[in-house]
């Protein structure tokens, strides 16, 4: 990206506002964005569900969930026998290490215990069906 494209306009020369994209902008039927919502929400249950996460720590997440996408491709090019850039691989490795020694590799529990009044609204729905 260049300076002129992050000062203004939306990247067809027109001055203006640059449209900044997210996560949400993208095909979600591509595989590459399936796999990237897969690896982020599986580190965010590891670190015991998104809701109990602050937004720096989503922020963090979204991070390495990306970076473990990039590499999942880079390894499969490999795999398939394309050439790879080393250096490339092994800076997103390092980028995407950082971010978990950040956010930390143990499993966190979750707790699942329901309110009391989630508790008592299940039991009444059990006693209504019976």
């Amino acid at each position: 990206m260049s300076a002129t494209e992050i000062g203004g306009g939306n990247g067809d020369g027109a001055k203006g506002k640059a449209r900044m994209l997210t996560l949400a902008d993208v095909d979600r039927r591509t595989a590459a964005y399936k796999n990237t919502r897969q690896i982020i929400a599986a580190i965010e249950d590891d670190l015991g569900g998104g809701d109990l996460l602050s937004t720096a720590e989503r922020q963090m997440v979204q991070r390495a969930g990306v970076l473990g996408a990039i590499l999942e491709d880079i390894e499969t090019r490999w795999i398939g026998g394309a050439e790879i850039d080393p250096v490339t691989y092994t800076t997103v490795i390092n980028a995407q290490r950082r971010m978990f020694e950040i956010l930390g590799t143990k499993r966190r529990a979750k707790d699942v215990t329901p309110d009391l009044r989630d508790y008592l609204a299940s039991k009444a729905q059990e006693a209504a069906a019976s």
